[in-house]
């Protein structure tokens, strides 16, 4: 145990606690040597080993307990308890950091999900069901979507979901397809009508002519700075009015926005 944490001790205490445990075992066989064996130093070395055994053993059983505790504590602050899924907070700080990454090569969509009517499915069917779909949403968002991509509860029945290196139409065409018919299936087997309108923010690619030199983001061949200048705020402020137009005109679907990087 004491060499498996032998990166999270420091120098001296790792060799004080190696050097309890080792000194009088290594006394007690030079004096039987030597002298021959003493009962009592013998009884000695044994029971504060077993001593020294134990509170290791404890130790270690703390520690764990405490990081298990700790590991909790931060999946409960950063995730919503209904669906499982990140909350606001977490969310955005991930995607706040993705989009601070990002350079002109780099591309991704930004999505608003929002259930349609949703105080109209609580007020006909009951709040139970209401959760029912929440969670319905959440799973079929997280089965479509790669583990890569960040997924959040924005609040009430509305979702955040960043799909990050894409800015096809076509995947997005797909994949909502997917989701909507998943969505359509799960309605008809309840017998509720129920879907979801999406607003989307789509960040293209810029493309630089030259060779890309991504260690100092900058155009290889102009040293041009490829730095995007994505600005997160804005992404979500367009994603929003997508979705606002989706749910004027044609709920049920979805509306895309492109950013515009110049």
């Amino acid at each position: 145990m004491l060499i498996s944490y032998r990166k999270n001790l420091d120098r001296i205490t790792f060799l004080s606690m190696m050097s309890f445990s080792v000194l009088p075992v290594l006394a007690t066989i030079y004096q039987a040597l030597a002298y021959g064996f003493s009962l009592q130093c013998l009884a000695i070395v044994i029971s504060t080993q077993i001593m020294f055994i134990m509170d290791t053993v404890e130790l270690n059983m703390r520690f764990y307990s405490q990081q298990a505790a700790y590991e909790k504590a931060r999946y409960k602050a950063e995730h919503d308890g209904m669906t499982g899924l990140l909350n606001k907070e977490a969310g955005y700080k991930r995607m706040r950091k993705y989009f601070g990454l990002m350079d002109s090569y780099d591309e991704a969509m930004l999505m608003f999900v929002d259930i349609d009517d949703f105080k109209t499915i609580n007020d006909t069917y009951g709040h139970t069901v209401g959760d029912f779909w929440i969670r319905e949403v959440a799973s079929q968002l997280r089965h479509i979507y790669w583990q890569d991509d960040i997924i959040c509860r924005y609040g009430g029945d509305e979702f955040i979901a960043l799909i990050r290196n894409t800015a096809s139409e076509q995947v997005l065409e797909t994949t909502l397809g997917m989701f909507f018919q998943q969505l359509a299936r799960a309605s008809e087997q309840r017998g509720q009508d129920v879907h979801c309108s999406v607003g989307v923010c789509r960040v293209a690619a810029i493309r630089i002519s030259g060779n890309r030199d991504t260690s100092r983001n900058t155009d290889g061949e102009n040293g041009e700075d490829t730095r995007g200048g994505v600005d997160f705020g804005q992404c979500v402020k367009q994603a929003d009015l997508a979705l606002y137009e989706t749910k004027r005109f044609n709920k049920g679907t979805f509306n895309v926005y492109n950013y515009d990087r110049s």
